[in-house]
């Protein structure tokens, strides 16, 4: 956890990078790997597993005061933004490429972004979005260093880049899948 918030920390330019921050999101990002790798492994989620997000809320003073009558207030994490959650996991369908379509074999998944969240001005306050990132081999022969011709293309991408989502259109666009992931969840 802490190595990936520090490697987010190095690789922001233009983000904030505010510790607690993203401290905060290196935990949730591992729950949700967690969840994944469950997921994967057995093809259902223990019921003693809490299925929280794709939305996470930071945990309030009165959260910190329930479980510690003298929890100990650190001004640092009254400022913590809401994180949204742009993961397979929730959103089934994600795990294909932009350009070309692949699915499957066809994609690997390279772990959460290396530059880790982006700010977006929400509704009423501000938040973050975090995403996976994928590496495609068709467009990687296509695009990469060692295409046999050179063409104007990614093979890498995140899916809460916005060259990620120009090309799906908003009827084909993954909701939130909570009927799958129910479906997941079952008592061992």
């Amino acid at each position: 956890i802490e190595a990936r918030w520090k490697t987010w920390q190095k690789n922001r330019n233009t983000q904030s990078k505010h510790f607690a921050q993203l401290e905060w999101e290196a935990h949730v990002c591992e729950y949700v790997s967690f969840l994944a790798s469950e997921l994967r492994s057995s093809n259902n989620i223990s019921s003693k597993i809490p299925i929280l997000g794709p939305r996470f809320i930071p945990p309030t003073y009165l959260h910190m005061q329930r479980r510690s009558p003298s929890a100990n207030v650190v001004p640092e994490t009254t400022y913590l933004k809401p994180l949204n959650v742009v993961h397979p996991f929730f959103y089934p369908g994600l795990d294909r490429c932009p350009t070309c379509s692949s699915t499957g074999n066809g994609l690997m998944s390279d772990g959460w972004n290396p530059k880790g969240h982006r700010e977006l001005h929400g509704v009423s306050q501000e938040e973050t979005a975090i995403g996976v990132q994928y590496r495609c081999k068709k467009c990687k022969e296509k695009y990469g260093k060692n295409a046999a011709e050179k063409a104007e293309g990614s093979f890498c991408f995140v899916t809460t880049n916005t060259e990620y989502w120009e090309k799906v259109e908003h009827w084909n666009r993954p909701s939130e899948s909570s009927d799958q992931i129910t479906n997941h969840c079952t008592s061992r």
